[in-house]
């Protein structure tokens, strides 16, 4: 019988990595279905391609990287604490959800590399590469401005929150039809789980309006930005993300972040406001 990890177990998973080496007889599956879970990332020599994913399974203690620049997909199996080389006749791909089914039955040939555990570290070595899987809030930040395309080109959660945030329609069209000069600036971390909840949001209103009377102008700031030195300094903020709405170059207020804020809305209202 497989058992279900959900998304949100599975940081739990890797943090308490040892509560999951049971013994190999609990996990033998010939097909391992896998979901990818964007709360984590995979660290290619020290790089992170934008292609390059992590799956979390049905089946317990089996998880799966998906690297498409190598030849062969990983199969992480935590009991045997190694990473097997999967290929890529053995991985069918679901487009519509974006799952992949791994069929875990491979030569004994095939190569298998040791995996350490380090904390919510995967940690491995292939004959040419090294991987690592972590959080994508522990990943080095974003600090400093920098451009709409590439933060979401270096930010696959980034990328994913867009995907499955649906703006209100009539809010989006509010936006992308006014004329009023406006300018945005967003101060936020990708370090930040509330950014990593809200920015997506923002991003993808944004895009959808795709308004050249809009400009946004987006800052990451470090964790110590109350005493670091940088563009946030004097701008009045303790918590983050901070969202200023300026008009005329002068702020006229600020966007709400909380769990439940929506950006469209909001900002259809102030523009409204504005007429």
């Amino acid at each position: 019988m497989r058992t279900h990890i959900p998304s949100g177990a599975a940081l739990a998973v890797l943090t308490c990595a040892a509560a999951l080496l049971v013994s190999p007889a609990a996990v033998l599956a010939a097909e391992v279905v896998c979901h990818p879970n964007y709360d984590f990332c995979v660290e290619v020599d020290g790089k992170y391609p934008q292609d390059a994913r992590f799956f979390t399974s049905e089946t317990r203690g089996k998880f799966y990287v998906d690297i498409p620049s190598k030849s062969s997909g990983l199969l992480i199996d935590l009991p045997a604490r190694r990473a097997i080389a999967v290929p890529a006749t053995n991985v069918k791909s679901d487009p519509a959800n974006g799952s992949v089914q791994v069929n875990d039955t491979v030569p004994a040939t095939a190569a298998a590399y040791a995996l350490s555990i380090e904390g919510p570290v995967l940690r491995f070595q292939t004959d040419a590469t090294k991987v690592r899987v972590l959080k994508v809030l522990d990943r080095p930040p974003v600090v400093g401005p920098i451009s709409f395309d590439d933060l979401i080109a270096d930010r696959m959660e980034y990328r994913e929150g867009m995907k499955q945030y649906v703006p209100e329609k009539v809010a989006i069209e509010a936006i992308k039809s006014t004329k009023k000069k406006i300018e945005i600036e967003a101060y936020f971390a990708t370090w930040c789980p509330h950014c990593k909840m809200y920015m997506p949001k923002l991003l993808e209103v944004l895009k959808l309006a795709s308004n050249p009377n809009i400009k946004l102008s987006l800052v990451g700031v470090p964790k110590n930005f109350g005493t670091e030195k940088g563009p946030w300094e004097g701008k009045g903020f303790s918590t983050i993300p901070a969202i200023m709405v300026k008009y005329e170059g002068k702020e006229i207020t600020r966007l709400a972040t909380h769990e439940g804020a929506i950006p469209e809305t909001e900002l259809a209202g102030i523009i409204s406001a504005l007429n």
